[in-house]
């Protein structure tokens, strides 16, 4: 059994670099004492030293299956502890639950924001959970069934925000051999027996018939699935992206876009733009349905209004569709139900060691760790730059400009308005959307191709990030500055 232990552990440990893990950042382990959790927390522990990791194991008690809960919590502060690591146990109170929510989405919601919130106790730049290829593959068999889009059919994704999955790409035949042959104590879950639930249902029903009388290798083939819709729907918000540039123009609190430009795309480009305008004016928690981004594809033949979440509409005015505050708006130019916390529209996610389109400059971005003394050649080129590792520890995206950025300037002790930087630097007002900006969180970590921020200044020894910009079969057509 030497063989596969070692396998399992290595492809953690390739997991966890794709995810951008860097070395000394710290990661809650979320443990519930079951078998995949244990395992998990067993493989961290045996890369803490490898990968300079530093661990802190979170348990949360859900305050729904009474004793036994109870002998969970009790179970995984002593094994924390075997292992030399500090623990934190949580007890949620399913009083808080609102009144027609189920309790396994209240579970989980309120599961996931006590884990931040222990994060941020600890420090933690990372939370690393347990889920597993078969998990993947409920997922999605369980979203079809209710009926779902491609980013539905793409299931759970390896890193959202904080949260990594290093067991997402293994079997859970494999979690539980491993197990077995480390001898791992673990605690069983009665509620994952019933069929009660749906997801249970899914598990020792549906799956086992499809493999049976299918395909034997349907979870494998759901969760390949997964991956590749995922792809798929990264590039269709890449280009979604580049059209809203290219097609929206802001007054007040309402964005136009271009009717032409949206109907010469292609349509699932077409509602991941109108996605992108309503969530850019919106900023809110709402979003589109299909009844809703249906109504918006006909405003691309005719005249009308339909009405959007939120207290929102969108009207088609003879070459432009306006998306904004209803007439029903409250007063003040703020809509009913509008949301003050402001979302981040317009985002493409930038998964680190993967090329990222950039349509509006024809170009390509990717984000790696590399050692200080293995920095490639060619660091003086415009469309490379060396960064600070606590890159790694934000969730990374690319963004274009917007009136009111912000950032720190490499060399100065404050901030600057992004569009007082550009004049300064003479870049013409035509190519300024067209620059990508990397952000790490809401912080602008590089204006691309021109200056890279303070904040993530790389202090030259240890590990680095580099992030490198290709122009696939052509040249950039801009001059960019070279003060990175």
């Amino acid at each position: 059994m030497e063989m596969p232990r070692v396998m399992l552990v290595n492809r953690v440990a390739i997991a966890l670099r794709d995810a951008g893990v860097a070395p000394d950042e710290r990661l809650v382990v979320a443990v519930s004492g079951g078998v995949d959790s244990m395992v998990l927390l067993q493989v961290l522990a045996r890369l803490q030293a490898r990968l300079g990791l530093r661990l802190h194991v979170a348990h949360v008690h859900h305050g729904l299956r009474g004793k036994a809960a109870d002998r969970d919590a009790a179970f995984v502060e002593p094994e924390a502890a075997r292992l030399g690591l500090g623990a934190t146990v949580a007890r949620l109170n399913p009083a808080e639950r609102r009144r027609g929510e189920s309790a396994q989405a209240w579970a989980r919601a309120a599961r996931y924001r006590c884990l931040d919130s222990i994060a941020e106790e600890v420090r933690a730049s990372r939370i690393a959970v347990a889920h597993t290829r078969d998990d993947q593959a409920e997922t999605v068999l369980l979203n079809l069934l209710r009926g779902t889009g491609p980013r539905g059919l793409g299931g759970i994704p390896p890193v959202r925000d904080r949260i990594v999955r290093p067991l997402l790409e293994v079997a859970r035949a494999e979690v539980e051999a491993y197990a077995a042959a480390q001898h791992l104590p673990f605690r069983t879950d009665a509620s994952n027996a019933s069929d009660a639930y749906r997801r249970n249902h899914v598990r020792h029903r549906l799956l086992p018939l499809l493999a049976k009388e299918y395909n034997p290798r349907i979870v494998e083939s759901l969760a390949r699935l997964a991956t590749l819709l995922r792809e798929d729907d990264a590039a269709l918000t890449a280009q979604a992206a580049s059209l809203v540039e290219e097609a929206r123009r802001e007054a007040g609190p309402a964005v136009w876009l271009g009717v032409a430009a949206l109907r010469a795309s292609a349509p699932a480009v077409a509602r991941r733009a109108f996605q992108a305008a309503f969530q850019w004016v919106g900023r809110s928690a709402h979003a589109l349905t299909r009844r809703h981004l249906a109504a918006l594809g006909r405003l691309l033949v005719r005249d009308a209004v339909v009405q959007l979440p939120g207290g929102f509409e969108a009207r088609r005015e003879g070459a432009e569709i306006r998306i904004g505050p209803s007439a029903a708006a409250a007063p003040g130019g703020r809509a009913r139900g509008r949301s003050p916390v402001a979302d981040s529209p317009g985002h493409v996610p930038l998964r680190p060691g993967i090329w990222t389109p950039w349509p509006p400059l024809a170009c390509r971005v990717r984000v790696r760790r590399v050692t200080a003394d293995h920095l490639p050649p060619g660091q003086g080129s415009p469309w490379r730059a060396v960064l600070s590792p606590r890159l790694l520890g934000r969730p990374l995206s690319l963004r274009g400009w917007r009136p009111g950025d912000r950032f720190r300037p490499l060399g100065m002790s404050g901030e600057k308005k992004l569009q007082d930087f550009f004049v300064d630097a003479k870049v013409p007002r035509q190519v300024r959307g067209r620059i990508p900006l990397l952000f790490a969180g809401d912080r602008i970590a590089w204006v691309v191709g021109h200056r890279i921020a303070e904040d993530f200044r790389f202090r030259g020894r240890g590990t680095a990030c580099l992030v490198e910009v290709e122009f696939p079969g052509s040249s950039p057509n801009l001059k960019p500055t070279t003060d990175n």
